[in-house]
């Protein structure tokens, strides 16, 4: 297992500098000299876009595929069908770079792999504590395969797919002293490699607040904010980050990419940095679906 490391900018570091590493370059082996945030903000890329494709869940319970570049030519893959009988609907998805393969978390916490052809699950782990909430943020921690799940209750979970068990980490919170954050609903990691040298970084979306947040120490679920967006975003959304990589499998470049819901038009992919808040509008969705969180297809696989 891979010790998550600081990841190195051209001119950052801890806290808030070194986790300006999304939309940057590569992850470092040690960690880097301090900066103030404006150093490390001006360390941030131009916006890249991807070539990949990606998955997408909407409310009415189907799993949508479509060019990151263009979600208006979304194409509906199926209904989300399989489901063990405690599970109703799906509150996340993220693709785990060990395997290459699509995951989906129940709403009573089954994971399953997800058939990418015909939207069908397969149920293959279960949550050994209880999801609280109502929405909520899923993504694989590549370091340390585990998936994480966070919710706008200030849960934490942590769930290993080494030992099948849930730990259930520090509630998410705020300052000092601690306040509740009952707003995160989106979370994403950077790095997504099997390189052991390359550090990790989660970021969450707090859809209260309209704000990007580091969560570090993750485990602990400490949150700093980042970036302001600048819309309101809805209640319900995706996040993701994608992460080019070099011939020898390491990140070269991540980007971030998140599904906003701001008006019943339905719903809109941005590009966005993380540090800044900053976004660009790719596009809506056709027919106005109603798309709640999406999981890019990894480098490679």
């Amino acid at each position: 297992m891979r010790t998550p490391l600081p990841v190195r900018l051209t001119a950052a570091s801890t806290a808030v500098g070194a986790l300006a590493a999304l939309a940057t370059v590569a992850p470092a082996l040690a960690p880097a000299a301090a900066a103030p945030p404006a150093a490390a903000a001006a360390a941030a890329s131009a916006f890249a876009h991807v070539p990949s494709t990606t998955y997408g869940l909407t409310l009415n319970g189907r799993l949508v595929r479509f060019p990151i570049d263009a979600p208006r030519a979304s194409q509906v893959v199926g209904q989300i069908s399989g489901f063990a009988p405690t599970d109703s609907e799906l509150v996340g998805i993220d693709f785990r770079v060990q395997d290459g393969k699509l995951y989906g978390v129940g709403d009573r916490g089954g994971i399953y792999t997800i058939n990418r052809r015909t939207a069908e699950l397969t149920l293959v782990t279960q949550l050994t504590v209880p999801l609280n909430g109502t929405q909520f943020g899923v993504d694989f921690n590549p370091a340390a395969n585990a998936l994480r799940i966070v919710s706008n209750t200030s849960q934490n979970l942590r769930h290993s797919f080494v030992t099948f068990t849930t730990t259930m980490d520090g509630n998410l919170t705020y300052g000092d002293p601690p306040g509740p954050a009952e707003g995160i609903a989106m979370a994403a990691y950077t790095n997504n490699d099997l390189d052991l040298g390359t550090g990790v970084t989660l970021f969450d979306v707090d859809t209260r607040l309209d704000q990007v947040v580091t969560q570090a120490p993750a485990n602990n679920g400490t949150l700093q904010m980042t970036g302001t967006l600048g819309l309101d975003v809805g209640p319900r959304g995706g996040f993701d980050i994608y992460s080019a990589l070099d011939d020898d499998g390491r990140t070269t470049r991540n980007s971030a990419y998140a599904v906003f819901r701001t008006d019943a038009r339905g719903s809109a992919l941005y590009e966005v940095k993380a540090l800044t808040g900053e976004k660009e509008l790719v596009d809506e969705f056709r027919d106005r679906q109603q798309v709640f969180d999406l999981a890019i297809k990894l480098a490679g696989s």
